[in-house]
């Protein structure tokens, strides 16, 4: 059985207008963190995890630039490191 500690929540902004959300399961291989490359530009646009820990409570991260976001992900996620050597 899966707890919401196991999920993981986005709010993708720009101008400080959310413009979209990802919600990733941390079991789970789908959806690919890759789906965000379609915020384009990616250098406009912030990303915001949030979700619950163990104990249900509510945790949330400081916003961060979508592409600077998307390159940590280069050495492990095979689309997004395509989409950046292009």
């Amino acid at each position: 059985m899966s707890t919401s500690a196991n999920v993981v929540e986005y709010d993708i902004e720009k101008n400080d207008e959310t413009v979209g959300h990802f919600r990733k399961h941390v079991m789970c291989k789908l959806p690919d963190y890759a789906d965000l490359l379609k915020f384009q530009p990616l250098t406009e646009h912030t990303i915001t995890a949030n979700g619950y820990d163990e104990e249900e409570e509510y945790w949330e991260d400081e916003p961060k630039n979508l592409d600077v976001f998307l390159r940590g992900m280069i050495t492990y996620n095979k689309k997004i490191k395509e989409y950046y050597e292009r």
